[in-house]
C-alpha cells in the first residue's frame, strides 16, 4: 500500500542519517532550551566550547532521531520512535506493540506492521529493526551489544487519513464510471429493444400483406373456376 511505501521510504531515510551521524562519530549543535545536553551519552568531550565561547554539545545519532521524529510529527504528523527492549533513555522503552515486535526480531522476523488507533486516529504502524554497526558500539558496547546484534528498531506511525480520503475519492469515481457504463448500456439496451420491436411490427406488417395477397389470389381463383364452370 502507499502507506506501506511512506513508512518504508521514512525507516530507510532514518537509517541514512543516522548511519552518516555514527560514521562521524556525531554531531555538535549549539547548546539552546531544545538542544540540552543528552545525559545518557557518557563519552569525553561531550560539551565543547568554541574559541568565541559558544557552548555546544554532542548530538549522537539516537538524539539526532528523536529530533528528526519530533519535527516530522510537528510537521506531516508522522509519529516515530527509536525504541529497544534494553534502553538507555527511559523515553525510548517500547509500548506493548513495539514490545511485541522487538520480541519477534529476536525469532528472525525482519518486520512487524498493522493499522492501529492511537489517540482516536488511525495510523498504519511499521517497525523493522537497527542493527549494530562499528560505529554504535562507543555508547552500546558496555550494554554488551556486537556488530551485527540487533539493538532495536524504528517504528513509525502513518496517519491514514490522506489514504483513506484518496480510497474515498477513487471509489466515487469508480462508482460513477461503472453509473456511466450502466447508463450507456441501459441506453443501448432500450434503443436494442426499441429495434426489435420496429423489426417485429414491420414482420407482422409484411406477414399481414402476405396474408392478405394470398387471399386476394385464391379469391381470384375462385371466380375463374366459376366462370368456367
Amino acid at each position: 500500500s502507499l502507506a506501506h511505501q511512506e513508512a518504508n521510504a521514512s525507516f530507510n531515510k532514518d537509517v541514512v542519517y543516522r548511519r552518516w551521524a555514527t560514521i562521524n562519530e556525531g554531531v555538535y549543535i549549539p547548546i539552546t532550551e531544545v538542544n540540552l545536553p543528552n545525559p545518557y551519552l557518557n563519552v569525553q568531550e561531550r560539551d565543547i566550547s568554541t574559541p568565541s565561547g559558544k557552548k555546544l554539545t554532542l548530538v549522537n545519532p539516537a538524539y539526532m532521531t528523536r529530533q528528526v521524529h519530533e519535527l516530522g510529527q510537528k510537521e506531516y504528523g508522522l509519529q516515530g520512535h527509536i525504541t529497544s527492549l534494553k534502553p538507555l533513555n527511559p523515553g525510548n522503552a517500547p509500548d506493548p506493540w513495539e514490545t511485541k515486535a522487538l520480541k519477534s526480531f529476536e525469532q528472525g522476523e525482519i518486520e512487524n506492521t498493522s493499522v492501529e488507533t492511537i489517540d482516536g486516529k488511525t495510523y498504519f504502524r511499521l517497525i523493522r529493526p537497527l542493527i549494530t554497526e562499528e560505529g554504535c558500539l562507543t555508547c552500546h558496547s558496555h550494554q554488551g551489544y556486537k556488530v551485527g546484534d540487533i539493538r532495536g528498531g524504528i517504528s513509525l506511525a502513518i496517519p491514514m487519513k490522506p489514504y483513506l480520503l484518496s480510497a474515498q475519492i477513487r471509489i466515487v469515481r469508480m462508482a460513477k464510471g461503472l453509473g456511466l457504463i450502466w447508463f450507456i448500456g441501459a441506453a443501448g439496451l432500450w434503443i436494442g429493444m426499441g429495434s426489435i420491436r420496429n423489426r417485429i411490427r414491420e414482420r407482422d406488417s409484411v406477414e399481414q400483406e402476405r396474408d392478405r395477397y394470398i387471399e386476394e389470389l385464391q379469391q381470384a381463383l375462385r371466380e375463374v373456376k366459376q366462370l368456367g364452370g
